[in-house]
Order: C-alpha cells, then sequence, then structure tokens
C-alpha cells in the first residue's frame, strides 16, 4: 500500500514537472492586432509643402524612379494619365479636408504626350507641361452628371479645329470601358470603386475648371449645374500635382497601373 502511495505521488510530480516545462506558457493565443505591425513612414508628408514657390521652376521636388508614360494619352490610358489624376486627388483632399471621392480631366495636357525620364523631377518638369494651367476645383457632381462627362469626351463630334475625341484620365477610384464596336466611341461600365456608378448620388470630386466651372466658355459638354463648387485659385493642376510630388518624395511608376478603362478612342481627322 505504501508503494502504490509513493507511485501515485511521484506520477503527480513527473506530471506537474512536465506541464511547467511546455514551450507554450500561455495555451490562448494573443489575437490583439499589433497596431506597429507593418507600419512604415508617412506615404505622404504635406508639411513639405508649406514653402512650395510655383515660381521656382528649378525647385526639386523628389525622384522618379522609371520613366512615366503619356504616349498618346488623348486617346489610351497611360501610367503618366494614372498618375496626375491619383495626385491630383490627394492633393484635393489635403487642401480642403474633405473626403475627395475622385479625380478625372479632359485631355488639355494628355494629348500633348507628356513622358517624364527617370531621375529628378523639378518643379518646371511638371508645370511646364503644355495643358497644365487649369484652376483646380473641388465640386458636388451627381453620378448623373459625372457619367455625362465621360460620355460627352468620349463620343464628342468634332467641332471647329477640335477632334474632341478623348479619353478622360481618372484617378484609381473610377473605371470605365470605351466600346469602339459603333461608328462613334461611347464609354461604358461606369464604375466607383468596382460598383456600377449611382446616377442619383453626389459625389465629391477634383476636376480642372474646364469641366468644374462649367461656363458658356464650355462648347464641348452641356451646362452642368454642380453645386458647392469651391476654387483653390491659384493652385493649378500644374502645381497640385506639382505638390503631390514633393509630398510624396520618390514616384514609382509601378503604384499607378494600366487597367481604369479599357479600349482606345479612335484617332479622327481635324475640321478646319
Amino acid at each position: 500500500m505504501k508503494n502504490k502511495f509513493l507511485a501515485g505521488i511521484f506520477a503527480i510530480l513527473v506530471f506537474t514537472l512536465m506541464a511547467g516545462c511546455t514551450n507554450d506558457p500561455d495555451p490562448t493565443p494573443d489575437t490583439t492586432p499589433d497596431p506597429n505591425k507593418g507600419k512604415t513612414a508617412p506615404v505622404l508628408d504635406w508639411s513639405k509643402v508649406a514653402d512650395y514657390n510655383a515660381a521656382d521652376g528649378d525647385l526639386v521636388l523628389g525622384t522618379l524612379m522609371a520613366v512615366l508614360d503619356g504616349t498618346d494619352g488623348k486617346f489610351k490610358e497611360t501610367v503618366f494619365g494614372n498618375f496626375s489624376m491619383d495626385a491630383l486627388a490627394e492633393y484635393a483632399r489635403f487642401v480642403s479636408g474633405e473626403n475627395i471621392d475622385f479625380a478625372l480631366h479632359n485631355d488639355s495636357f494628355t494629348r500633348n504626350n507628356p513622358t517624364l525620364s527617370a531621375g529628378e523631377l523639378k518643379n518646371s518638369d511638371i508645370t511646364g507641361i503644355s495643358g497644365m494651367t487649369d484652376t483646380l476645383v473641388v465640386a458636388t457632381f451627381t453620378g448623373k452628371q459625372v457619367k455625362d462627362v465621360i460620355e460627352g469626351f468620349v463620343k464628342s463630334t468634332t467641332t471647329g479645329s477640335w477632334s474632341r475625341y478623348c479619353a478622360v484620365i481618372v484617378s484609381k477610384e473610377l473605371s470605365y470601358t470605351i466600346d469602339t464596336n459603333d461608328t462613334t466611341p461611347q464609354a461604358t461600365n461606369i464604375k466607383v470603386n468596382g460598383v456600377a456608378i449611382d446616377e442619383t448620388k453626389d459625389y465629391r470630386i477634383a476636376v480642372g475648371n474646364f469641366i468644374g466651372d462649367n461656363t458658356a466658355t464650355n462648347r464641348f459638354l452641356p451646362i452642368l449645374d454642380a453645386e458647392k463648387k469651391e476654387k483653390y485659385t491659384p493652385t493649378t493642376v500644374g502645381q497640385a500635382i506639382a505638390m503631390y510630388i514633393l509630398a510624396k518624395g520618390t514616384i514609382d511608376p509601378a503604384d499607378y497601373p494600366l487597367g481604369r478603362y479599357t479600349g482606345v478612342v479612335p484617332v479622327i481627322p481635324s475640321t478646319p
């Protein structure tokens, strides 16, 4: 009997020691998210734009890691077009403090095939691009008005000396398809963040004043009654993009991949 009692005590001691030597002292894993895990330095440092001088063409904005291609941007999607609209949307968010849904623009500068080489980027490299002089406007457009803008430019007929078929460049939140099966190109399948655009919803957008002002001088689109328009004069589209580069520091074209719109707007001859 005594031997059985001692054997029991020994077994209990062995079990206790083994439990204390386990590799996992806490059998219940801690699933609390680590707030610092994967955290990197801020992508955009807007404090850098405080001393931005629009008149200083030699001001170094940042570094371009590879060629930023804008060839044939009037008629098709380009990396430069994508970059410029992401930049415009981000600057508009910064300067307005608002939740900007997206940015879009006509072909005022993309028709000039802007392409930048890798290396140092100066202010004049951006603001010197022809057609970058539109004033930035933040406005409220309905989904129907956004559709009118995109569809209007893609399928517009030739007016005077202007060949108005053109692709509308958009920030990453927007996407659409250029359908050229018919004799007139059509913009279809317009989406915001992957969901069909709601024609009745109000969207806060960043845009150049050619579209955003909707004045009588705009020959190519119907007058749009956009409410809550706010101008950030004298900030031009080019200056806004330049300040985005200044805040970001390094521009990698891979961050602005193609795929926002598909199809190519056909090239048509100008009418004298």
